[in-house]
C-alpha cells in the first residue's frame, strides 16, 4: 500500500519526536546517576571528616555485590613499644636511689625507653611507706615513693604489677603504690583495687592517632595475693586462661594493637616450659600483637607466631645480683604493624647494685649471642649487626 507524501512526512516527524524523547530520557538518567555518585562521595567525605577531625578527600565508592557502596577501613599507623624486664626498687637499688636520687637509677637506659610511643616494665614490688612485710616470704620488696615519678621521668608509661611481689607489704601498700604511679602519669596493669581493676587494660593513644592496649598477668603465685571482687590484688592467668583470652579479645576490639605481659616460668631457666608457650599462643590467637615475659631472672628466647612476637623472658633490668647471667638483659624496641612485628634488641647490663647501662662492643655481642642461642630451638632467627639484634616475625 502506497503512502502519500503527507503521511510519510508525519511518520518521519513522529520518529524524530520519539528519538528526541529517548535522548532526553537518557540524559536525565545519566544526570541522576551523577547526582547519586556525588552524594555518596560527599557522605564518605563527611564520615571521614567526622572520624579524623581534619580535612579529607572524597573517593568515589565501589559497588559491593549487593549494589550498595562498599569501602575498606584504612590500616592503623605503626607504633613503637619499648619493653624492659623486672624492676625491683628495694635493697641495693634503694640505697643507690637514696644516695644519687631515684632518677639516677634508670638514667643509663632512659634514652632508649623514651624512643617508644609507649614503654613499659614489670615493677617487682611496691613503692610506698605503708604496710609490713609478709614474714612467711623469704623475699619482700618495698622501695621509696620517689621511685614512682622516677619511672615516669625515664620514659616509662605503663608498669605491670601482675607478679608475686605486689602484695609483699599488704593491700594498702599496693593501693598506695598504684595511686602514686597514676599521679606520676604511669598506668598500672596486672593488679588493682579489686578483680575488675586488676584485669582492666591500660590504653595509650600515640601522636599518630594509633591506639595500643596493655594487659598483665601472673602465673607465679602466693596465697592471698589474688584480686577478688572486694580486695586489691593481682590478676591471674594460669588458673583462668579463659578470662585472659576474653580480656585480650575484648581489648583487641577497642584498640589497634595489644601487648600482654606474663609473670611465668621457672627461675634461672633459659628455655620456656609448655605452659608459657600455651598461654603466649592463646594470647596471640585472641588478638595480641606482642607478648612479653618476666620472672625467670635470666634471658629466654624469642618466638615468632602468626607474624607476632613473643619474648619469653627479658630477665632483670633493675635488680641487684651476684651472677653475671642475672645482669644480662635486652630492651625490646618493637614496631607493631597490621601485617606483623619487627624488633630491635638493645643489650643492657645491670651492675651488682642493680643499676642498668647500655652495652657496646664485645659485651653487647655476648648478650645478643645468648639471645640467638636461646631463640634457635624456638625456630626464631636473631640477626646481630654491631651492638644491636634484630628479629622479624615470620609467616608461622
Amino acid at each position: 500500500m502506497q503512502r502519500s507524501a503527507g503521511q510519510l512526512r508525519r511518520r518521519r516527524a513522529r520518529r524524530r519526536g520519539l528519538i528526541a524523547l529517548g535522548l532526553i530520557a537518557a540524559l536525565a538518567l545519566l544526570a541522576g546517576v551523577a547526582v547519586a555518585w556525588a552524594r555518596a562521595g560527599a557522605a564518605a567525605g563527611d564520615a571521614a571528616a567526622g572520624q579524623g577531625g581534619g580535612s579529607s578527600v572524597a573517593v568515589a565508592p565501589s559497588e559491593s555485590a549487593s549494589g550498595s557502596p562498599a569501602s575498606s577501613p584504612a590500616s592503623p599507623p605503626k607504633v613503637r613499644v619499648v619493653s624492659g624486664g623486672d624492676v625491683m626498687p628495694d635493697r641495693s637499688v634503694e640505697a643507690y636511689a637514696n644516695a644519687n636520687g631515684a632518677d639516677a637509677v634508670l638514667a643509663g637506659i632512659a634514652r632508649v625507653l623514651q624512643k617508644g610511643d609507649a614503654a613499659w616494665v614489670n615493677l617487682e614490688g611496691v613503692t610506698s611507706t605503708l604496710g609490713t612485710p609478709k614474714t612467711e616470704k623469704t623475699y619482700t620488696f618495698e622501695g621509696p615513693p620517689a621511685f614512682a615519678p622516677a619511672l615516669a621521668e625515664a620514659g616509662i608509661d605503663i608498669v605491670t604489677m601482675g607478679n608475686n611481689h605486689s602484695v609483699d607489704y599488704g593491700r594498702a601498700a599496693l593501693k598506695d603504690t598504684i595511686k602514686r604511679l597514676e599521679n606520676a602519669g604511669v598506668q598500672v596493669v596486672g593488679a588493682g583495687s579489686d578483680l575488675a581493676d586488676a584485669h582492666a587494660p591500660a590504653i595509650v593513644k600515640t601522636a599518630s592517632g594509633a591506639t595500643v592496649g596493655f594487659l598483665g598477668y601472673s602465673d607465679v603465685w602466693w596465697p592471698g595475693f589474688e584480686a577478688t571482687s572486694s580486695h586489691a590484688g593481682v590478676a591471674q592467668a594460669f588458673s583462668d586462661v579463659g578470662r585472659m583470652k576474653r580480656d585480650v579479645k575484648k581489648l583487641s576490639g577497642k584498640v589497634d594493637y595489644v601487648v600482654v605481659g606474663f609473670h611465668w616460668g621457672y627461675e634461672y631457666q633459659h628455655y620456656p616450659v609448655g605452659q608459657q608457650t600455651k598461654e603466649a599462643h592463646a594470647a596471640i590467637d585472641s588478638g595480641a600483637d606482642l607478648v612479653i615475659g618476666h620472672h625467670p631472672h635470666v634471658l629466654q628466647g624469642f618466638e615468632t607466631y602468626k607474624r607476632r612476637l613473643i619474648a619469653y623472658s627479658l630477665g632483670d633490668l633493675v635488680f641487684d645480683h651476684m651472677a653475671v647471667e642475672t645482669g644480662q638483659t635486652v630492651l625490646v624496641d618493637a614496631t607493631l604493624k597490621p601485617d606483623g612485628v619487627t624488633a630491635r634488641l638493645v643489650p643492657a647490663y645491670a651492675s651488682s647494685a642493680g643499676i642498668p647501662t647500655l652495652q657496646h662492643g664485645a659485651a653487647a655481642r655476648t648478650i645478643l649471642a645468648l639471645v640467638k642461642e636461646y631463640s634457635a630451638p624456638l625456630g626464631t632467627s636473631i640477626r646481630i649487626d654491631g651492638d644491636l639484634g634484630y628479629v622479624r616475625a615470620g609467616k608461622k
